[in-house]
């Protein structure tokens, strides 16, 4: 009997990276918008900061992570499009 082979794989399509590095997250912000965040003296974008800090990759399905982005679009760090660029799938470099 001959190995099953996935049709996928057959046509080289590989999952999308939807978890990246810290660092690979950080480096997708602008200076402006992390800026704004150190710079912040609300609560909650300090605690946003903080959990990125304690976190040792992005996981860009995480809806705490989609939450925050919302909070910092909010309050105007973020706009609409950026989150959506943000949410991106990661590519080669960017994983973990």
């Amino acid at each position: 009997m001959a190995d099953f082979i996935h049709p996928k794989a057959i046509l080289g399509v590989t999952a999308p990276i939807r978890v990246i590095s810290k660092g690979a997250f950080r480096r997708r912000l602008t200076l402006n918008e992390k800026v704004a965040v150190k710079t912040s003296t609300d609560p909650v974008v300090k605690v946003l900061e903080e959990d990125l800090i304690a976190t040792s990759n992005v996981d860009l399905d995480f809806q705490p992570l989609i939450d925050g982005l919302d909070y910092l679009i909010s309050v105007g760090i973020l706009t609409a499009e950026r989150k959506a660029e943000l949410l991106q799938d990661g590519e080669q470099g960017e994983q973990v």
